[in-house]
């Protein structure tokens, strides 16, 4: 259920304002809610701060395997320090590394080139000229020129000349290199390198302390969680004023603290039009591992939407089971997820129980339609359920889910509007997509559905929803809202419902991908040991590419037919505001 909320303004004297945050942060249950957009010198230093810490963070590699011995413990700043110090070392060696590459492949047609060499030979009188063409025949030179060729690469000849200063010679020349030393520029990029790795060894050395920062960085976080609401108070002369909400059954408890600590407060009801209500959700306990998935997501309900935590989680469970649809795959995610357990007895529950339940699901899904690993029994059906062999049945299946998960959204809106004439309509809706389940057993699967049928459907359904969803005295703006209503929503209501057989063709798809590596495998003409060796890594990558589109699959149509089609015909907009309390620690509010 969504835990209902509370309004409340604490206030205290101006002099008093951050010992008030502080009290409130102990008590660690209000909500706070700027009254004006908060802001200061110190806010923005915090922030400021913050922005530094989580760049050094970025910049931290991937930590080396043994830790350095000797590395003192650092503190935050001069970690920061030596991090954005290695990384601009880390700039300007890779900008000399660029530019040596540039110059060592300009010079690499011309081979080794001594820049001594010019100089005597201007002392001489002499020039040094360099060109390069495509075609075989040269031009011709003066008799005082000398012409000779360095090298061809891609198809092109590279020359040098001789002659003296001055001579007119018929070539576009190219610029002389400012250094042909080829193999001293070859070292010098050596020792870049290098010097590159030392810096990197040092960044992963410093990546070990990584925790450091981390630390600092959620203390940041408090702390301008607690400068903001400081900033964001609202004053009336010598009285500053916070506002917030509070969970109802913690509302005494805060009245408690304001006759300790001497604070005013107003305690009432939000009102019905504000949107920074923030949603707090309080879960039965099989219903907790939904949590996750939100999280994941980066949803939640509003507070004034409803709770769907329970049909979530249990359609979201048959959605899974579904489009895995292989028992294999699910005794493997079950023995995954105990193997992690065991490792990692310490960790929160809600991963495990959440993989363990679907997990579950998976392997009593398959053990229904006979699936193991792709196999499927070859001739002998080997299904609990002999029907979900068969595409019809499976796709009749599909709909009728889809079916029962829209018109369950339907009778809950009937439900929640209560006793009054347009919780009709809604019933009308539900009406109707028991018509579409014909409709899509007609027009999709191609069964032998009578218009007589459909209609005894449509009719009552179409009906109600033009007469109830617009209710009014005036009977001609009755029909003609409920006749809008219906216009926009009919089409949308088939589609809906027929979306559903994405369970069927990922399902199916996924067992075919399977089935064809099974065969790519065992059709193996080879020596018994090599056979043996071959078959093991096309099983293993050819399922392991499948468990992965598989879930891919999940994330995609499982949470899709929750989050869109069940959700929308809900009227959910899962717009919700997140329940913070202020709090000294940095757990999570449940």
């Amino acid at each position: 259920m969504i835990e209902p909320m509370k309004k409340v303004t604490v206030v205290c004297l101006a002099g008093e304002q951050d010992r008030t945050i502080a009290q409130l942060a102990e008590l660690g249950i209000l909500h706070a809610h700027p009254v004006q957009p908060p802001a200061s010198e110190v806010l923005d230093r915090l922030r400021s701060e913050r922005e530094t810490l989580q760049e050094a963070l970025a910049l931290l590699p991937e930590p080396s395997d043994k830790v350095a011995e000797g590395e003192p413990s650092r503190t935050a700043e001069g970690l920061v320090a030596d991090i954005f110090a290695a990384d601009q070392a880390l700039a300007e060696l890779r900008k000399q590394q660029q530019a040596c590459r540039d110059q060592l492949q300009y010079l690499q047609p011309w081979g080794r080139f001594d820049p001594d060499c010019l100089a005597d030979f201007r002392r001489r009188g002499l020039e040094l000229v360099l060109f390069r063409q495509s075609s075989k025949k040269l031009p011709v030179f003066p008799d005082e020129a000398l012409v000779q060729e360095i090298s061809r690469v891609d198809g092109f000849a590279y020359y040098a000349v001789v002659a003296p200063v001055g001579t007119a010679l018929p070539i576009e020349p190219l610029p002389l290199p400012d250094a042909g030393d080829v193999a001293a520029l070859e070292n010098k990029l050596r020792g870049l390198e290098q010097e590159v790795a030392e810096i990197q060894n040092r960044l992963r050395s410093l990546a070990h302390q990584r925790l450091v920062l981390e630390q600092a960085s959620r203390s940041l976080d408090k702390r301008i969680e607690f400068q903001e609401a400081s900033d964001g108070m609202g004053d009336e002369g010598a009285l500053v004023y916070l506002q917030g909400y509070v969970p109802a059954t913690n509302s005494d408890s805060l009245s408690q603290a304001a006759q300790k600590f001497g604070w005013g407060l107003l305690v009432q009801d939000p009102d019905p039009s504000e949107k920074n209500v923030p949603t707090l959700l309080r879960l039965p306990r099989w219903v907790e591992s939904v949590r996750l998935i939100f999280k994941g997501l980066g949803v939640i309900p509003g507070y004034r939407e409803i709770d769907i935590s329970a049909w979530f989680l249990v359609f979201f469970s048959v959605f899974f089971a579904i489009l895995i649809g292989d028992a294999g795959y699910g005794a493997i995610f079950l023995l995954a997820t105990l193997l992690l357990r065991k490792k990692f007895p310490k960790a929160p529950a809600q991963p495990f129980w959440l993989f363990g339940q679907l997990a579950v699901c998976t392997i009593l899904w398959g053990a229904l339609s006979g699936t193991y690993f792709g196999w499927t029994g070859g001739e002998r059906n080997i299904a609990l359920v002999q029907s979900l062999t068969q595409e019809a049945s499976l796709q009749r299946f599909c709909f009728g889910l889809g079916a029962l998960h829209l018109i369950i959204a339907h009778l809950w809106n009937a439900l929640l509007i209560g006793k009054r004439v347009r919780a009709l309509s809604e019933l009308g809706w539900a009406v109707i997509f028991v018509g579409n389940y014909f409709l899509a057993e007609r027009m999709v699967i191609g069964g032998e559905v009578s218009s007589a049928l459909l209609w005894s459907f449509f009719g009552p359904g179409m009906a109600a929803v033009v007469l109830f969803s617009k209710p009014s005295f005036n009977l001609l703006k009755t029909v003609g809202g409920g006749l809008g209503c219906l216009a926009m929503n009919i089409i949308n209501s088939f589609v809906d419902l027929v979306s559903y057989i994405r369970l069927f063709a990922v399902s199916t798809a996924a067992v075919a991908v399977a089935a064809s590596f099974n065969e790519m495998a065992l059709g193996l003409e080879l020596a018994p040991v090599l056979k043996g060796l071959a078959v093991a890594l096309i099983l293993a990558f050819g399922h392991g590419l499948n468990i992965l589109l598989c879930a891919m699959g999940v994330l995609v149509h499982g949470v899709r037919l929750n989050m869109l089609e069940f959700s929308g015909h809900l009227g959910m907009e899962w717009a919700g505001v997140p329940y913070r309390p202020l709090k000294n620690s940095t757990e999570e509010t449940p």
